[in-house]
């Protein structure tokens, strides 16, 4: 018997230590004199690792490879863009305190953290100090005492690496990521979701790439979009606040960089391979809504896309539009939104297994998989209304059924069949109502390297 169940999983949360302005992750945006906020000037970055990552607390898991998944995990972001750390050891155990930075960039495992948390199950937290030109200065992450942990898939912890992994994407001075995929969307599984290890945001998607080079320069022969999104919803023309911009691979489907419009309507995507993209615009209301981006600065007050706006295919708003990248250049691209009205389509959960979530499916190549999809409107989507982004992926549309989880939207299910030659990557979900109006479920499926 296949067991239904709705599972949480907790958003993680950056400490800010000055005031400043918040660049996101999600902006990926430099301004007039390409200087991008809000990163590190020095390098290399030194790193102190506590010694409480030699002799962990008992709420991780005895035996796991603690150092070690820190380890990899700053190289992960080193290997992304032109990052280079510098591994040290440190006694001290506690981050330093709220505006009083002591000038030790550490992660630490102590339980004398404990207080930072208080009752919160956010995995992780890490507080980053500035200077007066909104350069990081310093970064401490502390892993929550409260919470479990390994490094091997055991079901109820969180995983270290992928907590390490994500909590180091903050410390470089990126947020968070509306694409579902990337190693920093702003909510992390615990091993056992979907009856699978949480390994996934272990590894950096295509669009955790792209923000790591938005902020530490992209490499030689990459290029970059840039662009507005404009709308005439109240009979004028007006900048969208807090609309999602992704680009997808047209010859793969792979969703590879994803950004927020600013209140000015910009939005800036870096690191681009030379090729031909989709970019496809959405409001933000689904697994990642927009209050998950909102954590002050530029996104301050951001509690939904201003406007609203439908995407329809063929009338209404301009959601989707085709762009080549060339080598060491900047295209640019705007959106003009025909229209305003709020959307009745809104998928808010994915799931397999019998579970639902807002964390990445895991899919291997060569297998068929049972995919559930909750949310407003979904009870709208004929057979013929879902597919997926990748060619390499074929929605078996005889297969859509109706299932009941208890929740109180319709959940829909349908099967689709990976094929072998597929490549790792993130891949979009994509949901056309009778009414033709759509939506995306940006990188939902993930597709793990082998």
């Amino acid at each position: 018997m296949i067991r239904k169940s709705l599972s949480v999983i907790t958003a993680s949360v950056m400490l800010f230590a000055a005031r400043a302005p918040v660049r996101a992750y999600t902006l990926q945006y430099r301004d007039s004199s390409g200087i991008v906020a809000r990163r590190w000037v020095v390098s290399p970055i030194i790193i102190a690792f506590s010694t409480s990552l030699n002799s962990p607390p008992p709420n991780i898991k005895a035996g796991s490879d603690v150092i070690g998944a820190a380890h990899r995990a700053l190289q992960r972001w080193a290997s992304a863009a032109d990052i280079q750390f510098l591994e040290t050891t440190s006694a001290t155990q506690t981050i330093s305190p709220q505006n009083a930075g002591d000038g030790v960039n550490l992660i630490t495992v102590s339980t004398d953290n404990a207080a930072l948390f208080g009752s919160s199950e956010t995995p992780g937290r890490t507080r980053v100090f500035y200077d007066s030109g909104n350069a990081i200065v310093e970064a401490d992450i502390a892993l929550n005492p409260h919470e479990l942990f390994s490094s091997d898939g055991t079901p109820g912890t969180y995983d270290l690496e992928a907590t390490f992994a994500h909590e180091v994407g903050h410390l470089l001075g990126l947020e968070h990521s509306a694409v579902i995929g990337a190693t920093m969307q702003p909510r992390q599984p615990k091993n056992g979701l979907y009856s699978l290890p949480a390994f996934t945001q272990r590894t950096l998607s295509d669009d955790d790439c792209a923000g790591a080079r938005s902020l530490y320069g992209p490499r030689a022969g990459t290029g970059s979009i840039s662009g507005k999104l404009m709308s005439n919803g109240f009979a004028r023309a007006q900048t969208v606040f807090g609309a999602h911009v992704f680009a997808e691979d047209i010859a793969t489907g792979k969703v590879v960089a994803g950004s927020v419009t600013l209140a000015n309507g910009d939005f800036h995507l870096d690191g681009l391979a030379p090729g031909a993209y989709r970019l496809i615009s959405q409001t933000l209301n689904g697994p990642v809504a927009a209050a998950d981006i909102a954590s002050g600065g530029s996104y301050s007050g951001l509690m939904e896309t201003t406007p609203s706006f439908r995407s329809f295919v063929g009338a209404g708003s301009a959601v989707s539009q085709s762009i080549n990248v060339s080598a060491n250049s900047a295209a640019e691209l705007s959106f003009f939104l025909v229209s305003s009205l709020a959307p009745s389509l809104k998928p808010q959960v994915i799931g397999m297994n019998g579970e639902l979530s807002t964390a990445a499916l895991p899919l291997a190549a060569g297998k068929t998989f049972t995919i559930f999809v909750g949310g407003e409107g979904v009870d709208q989507v004929p057979p013929d209304g879902i597919s997926v982004s990748s060619p390499y992926i074929s929605v078996n549309s005889s297969s859509l059924a109706q299932q009941e989880f208890g929740t109180p939207y319709p959940v829909i299910s349908f099967e689709v069949t990976v094929a072998p030659n597929v490549r790792p990557g993130d891949y979009s979900i994509r949901l056309q109502s009778s009414s033709r109006e759509l939506a995306y479920l940006a990188g939902a499926l993930k597709i793990e390297p082998e």
